[in-house]
């Protein structure tokens, strides 16, 4: 059985004992984390504004956005962007579809998940996580 998908950029590669993932995920976390701590600042400063002048409308931004940012934030870094998995690591693996795309979410230690996007052939790559999780 064929155990190499294309992805919209990148591939994923299901090995004997691994899994390589060629994709930029990298690139995804950063372009999530640096407005969130850009956000973080500006609710930030918008609490020193606060505490400098008390008005009430800075409070209620700095709490909601600042709140929103660190929640986020904290999210972001359960996800891994590791490119090598080993399959004695993985927990499971699922197929999820969240506003017309595919993704498949990879669970493994210490509460780290590994989502792929732009999967090209989703039902293929289903089909084939049956397959191998038949074999554990």
């Amino acid at each position: 059985m064929n155990n190499t998908f294309e992805l919209k950029k990148g591939k994923l590669v299901f090995g004997e004992d691994n899994i390589v993932i060629s994709d930029n995920a990298a690139y995804i976390r950063r372009s999530r984390v640096l407005p969130l701590g850009t956000l973080l600042l500006l609710a930030f400063a918008r609490l020193v504004t606060y505490f400098k002048s008390g008005d009430t409308s800075s409070l209620q931004f700095a709490l909601i956005f600042g709140t929103i940012g660190i929640l986020i934030l904290i999210s972001e870094f359960f996800k891994s962007t590791k490119s090598e998995i080993f399959l004695k690591e993985v927990k499971s693996m699922k197929i999820k579809r969240s506003l017309f795309r595919e993704y498949l979410v990879i669970k493994f230690g210490k509460n780290k998940t590994r989502v792929v996007t732009g999967i090209f052939n989703a039902e293929r790559l289903k089909d084939y996580i049956k397959t191998v999780e038949l074999q554990k």
